[in-house]
């Protein structure tokens, strides 16, 4: 009977230090991280065609 409790206590332990590799406790689920998605603001860039380009030129003239 010593000798199994004394295996019984030796498999409690591996299992304890198994569970905490894994951030698990005898809570059951692990720690939730937090969920935090920044969205990044996109920039829309017009750009102009070369004929716009070719008729400012001639009214800068």
């Amino acid at each position: 009977m010593k000798r199994f409790k004394k295996i019984m206590r030796l498999f409690g332990l591996i299992v304890m230090i198994i569970l905490a590799c894994f951030g698990i406790g005898l809570g059951g689920t692990p720690p939730v991280l937090p969920v935090i998605r920044t969205k990044h603001a996109t920039e829309f860039i017009e750009t102009k065609e070369e004929d716009n380009v070719e008729e400012e030129m001639q009214n800068l003239k």
